[in-house]
């Protein structure tokens, strides 16, 4: 026991606290204590329990077995806490606090408050808090509403409460229960508290901090809840933005490691977050929260600011559909400046001109926030990305099944990029919630770049981008890649590998891909048709490389009034499609429209041009195309690629589905199948032609090369000698023949997937009994029993019978899908196990078209003068381009908050 210095001379300091040494002198002096203790540090904390317990309340328990002194020091004190609480004043009424600034100034002096004491120690017992007198912060009141009057309601029933700034009497923060909160003071219970598992808890104590010297200073920024049982940072929980990085979110939600507590306090209160915090609690206890017309000022620039990022954002997302670049030579966007800039700033001051929001934006002096930098700029694409994958992702969760189409190409910066996209179904509703259309989706999520092009580690590559995603590989039932065998290996392929975690997720190679293989197998075996096209090539070339003889060709086409003419300027020739064969058929046909026109440009050639070279390739290409055997491959070939071209469109679609696709490819075989047999159609329509175009119809007779018979041969070599045999059996018979089997040989594995869908097929519905149906049924369900029950043998009868007559004029298993999910959206619950085979059948690939057109954007977004794009940006971009439907329908509201949390900037958006 000593005395401290700035402790006043009546006062006696001890560990325990500072008592008045008239009670300590009157404690010892007691005859109840005389001769018992020695130590003064057990009279007085004997002293502190008495003392405690008889502020209990008026009516407390007596102080039996105390000193006669004691119990009446202790009466005294009970009626000056007595007379002390009536002589208090009443907090002031509620509406006072959402008054005007002047009137809340005038009544500051009266708005004082005092906690409640709520002393719960009894003869060293901790007893619980009772936490029915406070409200429940978790559960909402009835009648609560985020109106102001009922907020007036909410904040009038806490007045009646012991600690009416408990944090857990308040659920939601905003400007007005700050203002309660810091005019009624910080919530600091005394007493105990209530004990952990390990007997620990919060102490009085730890609301002051004491120097090594002594000095004992209080810690007005620490309080502690009853309701939540937990210490929290009253500064930090009012006024630090839940978006700062660096905040110890613990103290504003509260705090209960009472191990650890001491250490925890220390490294809060020093850190730069609290600091800050403590500031602006301070600025709304001296000066209040602003006046309004500062308030309009702060509404008055969130609201511009807002404005212009809306713009922004449009600017940024109408360059990236439109695959242009953002920044120029020069970045500069003061009025004096007049050099070239980019088509970001360029657009920007070009709307700026009609748009007062953008004209202030640029007005602003050098060194202020104006969002234009390239850093911005990357921001902004970054955010708009984030939405449209996050939309798309959850699109792909959501629906039952999907597939993966993966295929590569090599860019300008001649890097191996990975495109990702998912085929998928949803089902879209109109406003009232009834399913309005069944769409088939492939979604594209982004380039990434290659650096490993083996299957296993391709493989992983694929697997990890679908992880990182959050999407479940369990829920995949495709796979659609190219024909290359590190993608189709049987046994060791990425399909193989893939389906070694997910058996169902079948492989389908792509048919576009497959019909192409099946022209380039008939042009490698034939030479009179590689012969064909290379003149057809030769032609677009002598005169697509000369403007001058180009002009000749047009002039002659832009005279023509012929028979041959489809509309002017409409067909010119075409150069030959270096990879997509069915694409050559637009050559074939330029060139067969056009042909009279071809012959006058290159026969004014010859007469006119005085250079001996292009004389004399104009006379090798007359001499080539003016020969019948020229015009009948001519004919032949545009007749079987217009075939081909047809079905190879039709597969390209994205909502094409594998029954589909398998009927075109049959149709494209039987028309073929078909045409081999019409041999003197052909000879009719190219004699017709020859003879408009003044060629004699007559095969050239060229001498056939003989074998030399040996002594020992029997017979002489035998050879067709006739000059339209030879071409019938070498060239026409031929290609259609390679044609035909390759279209029966290649897609073998796709028929077989849609063999196994056959019990969705209307055909089958039509014909088969029940036994037969119920068997199909039932092989369907043992192949994909994890996700087709055995009541679809019975819902797939149930739903013939119901639906006959709608079977019967449906021929797709498409249509039977809507007739069941959409038109009769209301009986489809009596249906699941059947609506979830159609959409699995959807969900199948056909093709990687949608692959090879998001390589298409990237020609155009990676061009040759940007070059050293990075991957993010030119990933970001492409996903803009390709999904800017999606894009498009974006709430910018929450674009721009996201931004603005993203950023954590001093202005709240």
């Amino acid at each position: 026991m000593h005395n401290v210095r700035g402790t006043p001379h009546n006062t006696v300091v001890m560990r325990c606290g500072a008592i008045p040494r008239t009670q300590v002198t009157t404690a010892i002096t007691s005859a109840h204590f005389q001769g018992i203790y020695n130590s003064g540090w057990a009279l007085v904390w004997q002293w502190r329990n008495y003392r405690v317990a008889s502020r209990q309340n008026a009516t407390g328990p007596q102080l039996e077995g105390a000193p006669e002194s004691i119990r009446v020091e202790a009466k005294k004190e009970s009626e000056r806490r007595s007379l002390k609480n009536k002589t208090k004043k009443k907090l002031p009424k509620i509406s006072q606090y959402f008054k005007n600034e002047d009137s809340i100034e005038e009544q500051s002096n009266e708005q004082c408050v005092r906690r409640a004491e709520n002393d719960v120690v009894i003869s060293g017992n901790i007893a619980e808090p009772d936490n029915s007198k406070y409200l429940d912060s978790e559960q909402p009141q009835p009648g609560t509403s985020k109106s102001s009057n009922e907020l007036f309601l909410n904040i009038e029933k806490l007045k009646s409460l012991p600690y009416v700034t408990d944090k857990g009497n308040f659920k939601e923060l905003n400007d007005q229960i700050k203002r309660f909160v810091i005019e009624n003071g910080p919530c600091k219970p005394k007493g105990s508290f209530l004990r952990d598992s390990n007997k620990r808890s919060f102490l009085d104590r730890y609301y002051y901090s004491i120097s090594k010297s002594g000095v004992k200073l209080e810690r007005t920024w620490l309080c502690y809840s009853l309701l939540l049982q937990k210490a929290y940072c009253e500064p930090c929980w009012l006024f630090t933005s839940r978006a700062s990085k660096n905040i110890q979110n613990i103290w504003m939600e509260g705090y209960d490691d009472w191990k650890h507590i001491v250490e925890a306090i220390e490294r809060h209160e020093t850190s730069k977050e609290h600091l800050h915090s403590c500031f602006v609690h301070r600025q709304w206890q001296l000066h209040g929260t602003l006046d309004e017309e500062q308030e309009s000022i702060i509404k008055r620039e969130k609201n511009f600011w807002r404005q212009v990022l809306t713009r922004l954002l449009d600017v940024t997302l109408t360059l990236s559909t439109c695959n242009l670049a953002f920044r120029g030579h020069r970045e500069l966007v003061y009025a004096h400046d007049s050099g070239p800039k980019g088509n970001f700033l360029s657009i920007v001051e070009l709307l700026a001109k009609y748009d007062p929001i953008l004209q202030e934006l640029l007005s602003k002096p050098k060194g202020q926030i104006k969002y234009l930098s390239p850093k911005i700029q990357n921001e902004l694409i970054a955010v708009l990305v984030q939405k449209v994958e996050n939309a798309l992702v959850n699109e792909i969760v959501t629906a039952p099944f999907y597939s993966i189409l993966f295929d590569t190409t090599q860019d300008i910066s001649k890097t191996d990029q990975l495109c990702e996209l998912y085929r998928y179904c949803i089902i879209e509703k109109d406003e009232n919630g009834t399913p309005k259309t069944l769409v088939i989706k492939e979604s594209f999520l982004g380039f990434h770049e290659v650096k490993d092009q083996t299957a296993l580690a391709m493989s992983k590559q694929i697997i990890k981008s679908i992880n990182d995603k959050s999407i479940s590989l369990n829920k995949c039932r495709g796979q659609g890649y190219d024909g290359a065998n590190t993608m189709k290996g049987t046994y060791g392929g990425v399909q193989k590998l893939i389906r070694d975690i997910e058996p169902n997720a079948v492989y389908v190679h792509c048919a576009a891909h497959n019909l192409n293989l099946v022209v380039n197998d008939a042009v490698k075996e034939v030479i009179e048709i590689q012969t064909l096209f290379e003149t057809v090539q030769q032609i677009y070339n002598f005169f697509g490389h000369s403007i001058k003889r180009w002009n000749i060709l047009s002039s002659f086409i832009s005279d023509n009034k012929g028979e041959t003419r489809v509309s002017s300027n409409s067909v010119t020739l075409k150069t030959m499609n270096p990879t997509r064969w069915a694409g050559r058929f637009d050559a074939m046909f330029a060139l067969k429209v056009r042909f009279v026109d071809v012959q006058k440009a290159l026969t004014k050639t010859i007469l006119l041009n005085s250079k001996t070279d292009e004389r004399n390739e104009a006379i090798l290409l007359k001499k080539k195309i003016e020969n019948y055997n020229f015009i009948m491959l001519l004919v032949f070939h545009c007749k079987v690629l217009q075939t081909i071209d047809a079905a190879s469109k039709a597969l390209q679609s994205k909502a094409i589905d594998l029954s589909n696709a398998s009927k075109r490819l049959q149709v494209c075989l039987e028309q073929l199948e078909k045409y081999r047999n019409e041999f003197e159609d052909l000879k009719m329509e190219a004699n017709s032609i020859a003879t408009k175009w003044s060629i004699n119809p007559e095969f050239p007779k060229t001498r056939q090369r003989k074998v030399k018979r040996h002594f020992d041969e029997i017979c002489e070599d035998e050879r067709l000698q006739d000059p339209e045999s030879l071409f019938k059996v070498n060239v026409f018979y031929r290609v259609l023949d390679i044609i035909i089997n390759q279209l029966r040989s290649r897609f073998l594995g796709m028929n077989e997937i849609v063999s196994n869908f056959s019990v969705l097929q209307p055909a089958t519905l039509q014909n088969l009994n029940d036994t037969d149906l119920l068997e199909k049924a039932l092989a369907f369900v043992h192949l994909y029993k994890e996700d087709i029950s055995i009541s679809f043998c019975k819902e797939i009868l149930s739903f013939r019978s119901s639906f006959r007559h709608e079977i019967e004029t449906s021929s797709s298993i498409r249509e039977l899908a809507d007739l069941l999910i959409i038109k009769n959206h209301f009986i489809s619950s009596s249906f699941p196990e059947v609506s979830t085979a159609f959409l699995l059948f959807l969900t199948i690939p056909v093709t990687t078209a949608s692959a090879e057109r998001s390589f298409s954007k990237l020609k155009l977004i990676k061009t040759y003068l940007r070059n050293s794009m990075g991957q993010d940006r030119l990933s970001n971009l492409a996903i803009l381009s390709i999904e800017n439907s999606m894009a498009r329908n974006l709430n910018f509201d929450d674009i721009i908050t996201t931004f603005a949390e993203q950023k954590v900037r001093r202005k709240e958006f």
